[in-house]
């Protein structure tokens, strides 16, 4: 049920008829066409905010909350982290068992990561088969404990493709973190904070991959 609408009459007052009961009739076409619009444009919202295929946030709203951690952490002279994590050899699966054995190795990766994180953490997907992890009021050494999890839960079992199961799921993980000084370009910072983690990750890439990296220097 998403809305209700409810006319009564008062005490010995007959029911509602003849141009009353038009007049309530019409009110009730005018709030439910308000309240189509206000459905759909919810659903164009959460369209453009929501990846389709895991449920998992899209970069246009990770951009958005890693700019508010950022100010947060600005306010506050904490850290913030982000961990961006890859599949290892998904081509050889898409080439194999097809791409919706991919897609679907995506959603069960997404899946197991999600059960890892906390819930002030923000998790997206941010394009193929990258993901991406804000951790507030976090630096490099604490954000570990959370990349050796995340590494052991993708190893923990086959994944059902729909056309075979997969029983070598691995991910590469870069972690990146700043602690930004206040009055410093938000997005500059959240840019440089990303690509940080993005080398970290092809660090990790050509260290053999099932494996993360923490920042350089």
């Amino acid at each position: 049920v998403v809305g209700l609408y409810n006319a009564a009459s008062a005490g010995n007052v007959p029911p509602f008829d003849g141009l009353e009961a038009a007049l309530l009739d019409h009110a009730a076409d005018v709030l439910a066409a308000s309240l189509d619009r206000q459905l759909e444009r919810a659903r164009t919202l959460r369209g453009g905010l929501v990846d389709p295929l895991t449920g998992w946030n899209s970069p246009r709203y990770l951009q958005a909350r890693l700019g508010e951690e950022i100010a947060r952490a600005q306010r506050e002279g904490n850290s913030v982290s982000c961990l961006v994590a890859d599949v290892d050899r998904l081509q050889a699966v898409n080439d194999e068992l097809g791409y919706a054995a991919g897609d679907r190795v995506l959603q069960e990766l997404a899946a197991r990561i999600e059960a890892q994180v906390r819930a002030s953490d923000t998790a997206a997907r941010i394009g193929g088969d990258a993901f991406a992890v804000v951790l507030p009021g976090t630096d490099a050494p604490r954000a570990a404990p959370l990349a050796h999890r995340i590494l052991s839960a993708v190893r923990s079992g086959p994944v059902d493709t729909g056309g075979g199961q997969l029983r070598d799921l691995r991910v590469s993980i870069g972690i990146a973190t700043c602690r930004p000084q206040p009055g410093v370009d938000r997005k500059g910072v959240a840019d440089q904070l990303v690509a940080d983690a993005v080398a970290a990750l092809h660090r990790a890439k050509r260290a053999g991959g099932d494996r993360f990296e923490l920042p350089t220097g």
